[in-house]
């Protein structure tokens, strides 16, 4: 059972140092276990980036079941980078098994650095990100500093 805590909105993230996995990464020091690490503002390195996959997409094992009902995503102004370069079109989809997936969030024209999609409480282990237009403009890059998951 969950403590209760003296503070409203000090969930505990979720995703935090969980195993991370992704489509691909740009180079090996902008892998997908960047957007867990706690992190955003430590520069360029500090995010999961893919530029040369056709489907590009990143993946969180919660390590367990748990209710979740937020969603917190840093793009690319979070970090530093130009807001151009922040996440346009996107889906979050959540799983229990990591094969059957529900769609929970669908963004389209996002131009914000930070995200925040609050949902009815679902169950999930395992949270996807599917970037569908990575940039404001043609750019092909996705750049996600941090993706955070609150619940119970």
């Amino acid at each position: 059972g969950a403590t209760p805590t003296s503070t409203a909105g000090s969930m505990t993230n979720l995703a935090l140092n969980k195993p991370a996995t992704a489509s691909a990464s740009c180079n090996a020091n902008e892998g997908p276990e960047k957007a867990v690490n706690g992190s955003w503002t430590g520069g360029n390195s500090d995010k999961w980036c893919d530029n040369t996959s056709a489907s590009k997409w990143w993946q969180v094992d919660l390590g367990g079941n748990f209710n979740v009902t937020q969603f917190v995503i840093r793009h690319a102004g979070a970090g530093g980078e130009s807001t151009n370069s922040n996440t346009r079109d996107f889906t979050i989809q959540v799983s229990t098994d990591g094969v059957n997936w529900t769609t929970v969030v669908t963004v389209t024209g996002n131009t914000a650095s930070t995200t925040t999609h609050n949902i009815a409480a679902t169950s999930a282990r395992y949270v996807r990100l599917n970037v569908t237009a990575p940039e404001q403009g043609a750019g092909g890059a996705a750049r996600i500093y941090e993706v955070e998951v609150y619940g119970n």
